[in-house]
């Protein structure tokens, strides 16, 4: 079974319990998703949170009910688990312009959506990206230790950049493992934001484990894990890496029969001496921590 598969059943199974008290970390248990896969691969395959999606589901059926039946606005607002008919009132004339109410005495086109429609707009969406395949190598890589300087891109991406300046400015202030390899690690174990983006990016090389590092410096001990290794083709001047992991986490991870690593909420640019800045021939390696779904 692969993720998308798996979401599938997931979406049916929201469909069937939605007047159930049914939260994100307890869907992220039942089917045995790790809860920052579960945000991850939720989010890519229907476009909203899970949070927003229970919400907008819940809203979409007391909609329906409201110009399909005869019963009162009371009944639908607990039938769909909300909580108080004041609550029930706001969200569905913020998410429709008018009251539940209201509704029965205008007329309004039905908005449902069927879980296949859910579905064929997801796979609508990415179909672009099909031209841009890429198929990973699955590799186990022991555990190793960086030193260089991280940043929270809480304040923009061009942290990113600042990184990598204040990494080679003081590169040779450390002994390396390898000369020609440098890391850029995206950190998601802590302060993650989906929406929008926001993570720690550190710009990296790796060391041994009793080298002396300047104090400015950020170390990381990553542990021993399978990943999936795509090589991206390019020296980014068309936005290659970022292409790439669009691919990687919209397309390639929703079909395939991975999940993300459970101990290692991250993944990270790996270049080494194929890559040039100058040249269109260079190439990177972009690892991502995964383990295999459970049937």
């Amino acid at each position: 079974m692969n993720n998308l598969q798996l979401i599938e059943k997931i979406l049916y199974y929201i469909d069937e319990h939605l007047d159930e008290s049914i939260t994100f970390e307890y869907l992220a248990e039942k089917f045995n998703y790790s809860a920052f896969h579960f945000h991850r691969i939720f989010s890519a395959i229907t476009g909203q949170s899970i949070t927003d999606y229970l919400k907008k589901r819940r809203l979409m059926y007391a909609y329906k009910d409201l110009l399909e039946t005869e019963k009162s606005v009371t009944d639908i607002c607990y039938d769909y688990g909300f909580n108080s008919i004041q609550t029930f009132n706001r969200l569905f004339k913020d998410t429709y312009g008018v009251k539940p109410s209201a509704l029965r005495k205008i007329y309004m086109e039905n908005t449902f959506r069927s879980i296949d429609t859910i579905l064929a707009g997801y796979k609508k969406r990415v179909q672009f990206k099909g031209d841009f395949i890429m198929e990973p190598r699955i590799v186990n890589k022991e555990a190793f230790i960086l030193a260089g300087y991280r940043k929270h891109t809480g304040n923009g991406l061009q942290v990113i950049g600042e990184s990598w300046q204040e990494l080679k400015t003081n590169m040779d202030k450390i002994k390396r493992v390898n000369l020609s390899t440098m890391y850029g690690f995206e950190d998601y174990s802590e302060d993650f934001c989906r929406e929008p983006l926001q993570f720690y990016y550190m710009a990296a090389v790796e060391i041994e484990r009793d080298t002396d590092v300047p104090e400015e410096m950020y170390v990381k001990e990553v542990p021993e894990s399978l990943y999936a290794v795509f090589s991206v083709n390019g020296n980014n001047k068309n936005d290659e890496i970022y292409k790439a992991f669009q691919y990687i986490y919209t397309v390639w991870l929703p079909n395939s029969e991975y999940c993300l690593s459970d101990e290692l909420r991250a993944d990270f640019e790996y270049y080494d001496e194929r890559w040039n800045c100058q040249s269109a021939s260079s190439q990177i390696d972009i690892y991502i921590p995964i383990r295999k779904i459970e049937d």
